[in-house]
Parts: C-alpha cells; sequence; structure tokens
C-alpha cells in the first residue's frame, strides 16, 4: 500500500516544455555571469542587468506549457495525496492544476523587497527598475525578483529536511530532473525509509542511483508511465 507520496523534482522537468535549464552546456548560465545576476552579495551592483535576466525569464513562461510529467504529478496528488518540493522558479506545476507547491528556490512572478520584506506577484510582467518600485515602502533598489539567490538562506530547506525526516515505510519518494548538485537529494534520502525512485535523462556525478529502488534515465514525460506502473504494483501490496 501507499500511504503518500513526496515529489522533488528540478529543472529537468520543466526541460521538456522548453523552459532552460540553467547548468546544461547551452543552459542560461551559458550567456550570463552567475555571479552578476544571481548573486546575493553583488545584485544590487548589478541591478540593471540582473532584472534583465529575470525579466527575459518571465517573458518566457506564457510560451511555454506543462508537459506530461507535469499533469502526471497533478494525477499523483488526486490518487495519492503527493506533497511536491521543486527547485524551479516556474509556475508550470501551478498551470498543471497542482495544489501547495512548495518552491524550494522562490517564484518567478513574485517579487521581494529586501527594503521592508513586502512580497507581491507581477505576473508575467516585466519589472522596469528604473521606475518601478516597492507597493509598501519608497525603496525602488531594493526590490529584486523572489528567488533564492547564491549565498542567500534558503529558508525552506527546513521544510524539505522535515519531509525526508518524517518518511514511513509505506512511502514513496519520486525525483525527477534534478543534477543533485545543489540539493543533494540522494544524499538526504540515503537510509530513510519507503520506495525510492528516481528518473533523471542520464547518470550524473552529484546523484547516488544506489540510493534509490527504481530508476529510469529517460526523458520525465517517458519516465512518469513506468513510476505509475510501480506506483500501481505499491498501491495493491
Amino acid at each position: 500500500m501507499i500511504k503518500k507520496i513526496f515529489i522533488f523534482t528540478g529543472a529537468g522537468i520543466s526541460a521538456e516544455s522548453g523552459v532552460p535549464t540553467f547548468r546544461d552546456k547551452n543552459g542560461l548560465w551559458a550567456n550570463y555571469d552567475i555571479d552578476k545576476v544571481c548573486n546575493y552579495d553583488t545584485w544590487k551592483q548589478n541591478f540593471e542587468l540582473m532584472h534583465e535576466f529575470y525579466n527575459k525569464r518571465r517573458a518566457e513562461l506564457p510560451t511555454v506549457s506543462p508537459n506530461a510529467a507535469h499533469l502526471a504529478c497533478k494525477e499523483w496528488q488526486n490518487r495519492y495525496g503527493a506533497t511536491i518540493f521543486t527547485q524551479n522558479i516556474d509556475d508550470l506545476f501551478e498551470r498543471a492544476g497542482c495544489s501547495g507547491v512548495i518552491h524550494l528556490h522562490g517564484f518567478l512572478q513574485d517579487m521581494i523587497c529586501e527594503a521592508c520584506g513586502k512580497i507581491w506577484n507581477i505576473g508575467y510582467q516585466e519589472w522596469k527598475p528604473d521606475q518601478d518600485g516597492c507597493p509598501s515602502c519608497p525603496s525602488k533598489r531594493g526590490v529584486k525578483p523572489n528567488v533564492v539567490f547564491f549565498n542567500q538562506p534558503a529558508p525552506l530547506y527546513r521544510q524539505l529536511g522535515n519531509q525526508i525526516y518524517n518518511l514511513d515505510h509505506n512511502d514513496v519518494t519520486i525525483v525527477i530532473g534534478t543534477s543533485g548538485y545543489v540539493v543533494p537529494i540522494a544524499d538526504q534520502l540515503r537510509g530513510w525509509r519507503g520506495t525510492k525512485i528516481l528518473n533523471n535523462l542520464e547518470e550524473g556525478p552529484w546523484m547516488d542511483a544506489s540510493v534509490f529502488d527504481h530508476v529510469f534515465y529517460m526523458k520525465a514525460s517517458e519516465a512518469v508511465k513506468e513510476i505509475d506502473k510501480v506506483l500501481e504494483t505499491l498501491s495493491k501490496g
């Protein structure tokens, strides 16, 4: 039987929808300097360039759609009450109908004012750094996307740790589309109870596949069919 499902995803689940990944050969970091557009220690010095980068990412969102893997996660929520943790900052899970998605690294459509703590949603709009400002205080230069930058704390990691700590032997963990470099999910799952399933496009140096009970190296949209078979078998047990 299955008590509950814990889903953990990275950029790979959205790649098939056309959302560029960050670390691949032709990923987003190939054309931008991380230290200028995604470093908490330097973002104010590169204010206009940083907003240019995230404006482009926000403008891309309406041009892409959820794929079969996002829709499968919605179906698993319907069937098993799955909890979804994602490193992704896009809104494809929400547009697939998933609920309660925990975005560990923030949400691209939200802005945050570092001066007063205000968080608000601007949808797919462009942020104009020379004109726009915080709606709650006079700050303009204190506004950034509500995205976790390098050298910035990620407060939701504690919630992820609690989720893993409370895994039961009847729980199922599904990991999709993450290298394991930023969040070493395989190491965190090592030794914990329940069935563990991994889907990545290929093997990688930061993901120890031996931690998992089932491993599928293929596109996420194809792997979800195989994962569903495992879930159906477990649900009958």
